[in-house]
């Protein structure tokens, strides 16, 4: 009854090595396969669409008006305000 024990221990040991090596080693693909996607050549850091509709509230509940540098929003009868 040991003898199967031990097989099933070293067999899980092994497949933890296996699992904890493929996390910590970093994989090394190459910059020219064709199996890569069309957006891994893109930068990590992206950014936000820069259009901003220069809208403000022009009160509490009221709806929105022109005011540069502002993004207006109605939500549940509340208007929002923010900045660009």
């Amino acid at each position: 009854m040991k003898r199967p024990m031990r097989f099933v221990l070293c067999f899980a040991a092994a497949v933890t090595v296996v699992a904890l090596l493929h996390i910590l080693v970093p994989s090394s693909m190459p910059a020219d396969s064709p199996y890569l996607s069309a957006l891994s050549s893109l930068q990590s850091s992206t950014q936000a669409a820069t259009h901003c509709a220069d809208k403000t509230c022009a009160s509490v509940g009221g709806g929105c008006v022109r005011s540069a540098g502002s993004f207006c929003a109605k939500s549940g009868g509340q208007c929002f305000t923010r900045g660009c």
